[in-house]
């Protein structure tokens, strides 16, 4: 009788787990999939229009338009490029080449840090929650150029 349940208990782990499989490829696993597809895509157009000497994949933005950014080394500068599937590819010089993670660091310590988001509507923005004393403090940097846009208090 013993032998039946721990049989029993085995079959429904191994139930459960494939269950658990099935539903992450059938979700996650082909999200990512398509999300690395366009990054190849826009990474094969990248280096057929501006043959840059370097190229740093950043992140895929999916506002109105979906569009990879990169970050290139070109002539010697820092370039952040915004790839679209169609149309013009937009480039905007960047001194310091400044990535999502290094805008975040700088804009306080992690420990009041709430959230972080990117990627709105037409451009890439960055929003920053952190908690202050008396409130929140929202604060929006634009991922073009990482400088900062507006701040909000909510007390």
């Amino acid at each position: 009788m013993k032998w039946k349940v721990v049989i029993g208990l085995v079959c429904f782990i191994l139930l459960i787990t494939l269950i658990g499989t099935g539903i992450y490829q059938f979700t996650v696993a082909e999200a990512k999939g398509r999300e690395e597809k366009v990054v190849l895509q826009a990474e094969a157009r990248l280096k057929k229009e501006l043959a840059p000497e370097q190229i740093r994949f950043d992140h895929v933005f999916n506002g109105k338009t979906q569009y990879s950014v990169f970050t290139i080394q070109q002539d010697g500068e820092a370039v952040r490029t915004f790839v679209p599937k169609t149309g013009r590819i937009e480039t905007r010089r960047v001194s310091d080449g400044m990535e999502i993670a290094e805008v975040i660091r700088q804009a306080g310590s992690p420990a009041e840090i709430v959230s972080a988001k990117y990627g709105f509507e037409d451009r890439a923005l960055i929003e920053i929650v952190s908690k202050t004393k008396t409130g929140y403090d929202y604060s929006y940097y634009t991922y073009q150029e990482g400088t900062f846009i507006k701040r909000l208090r909510i007390n």
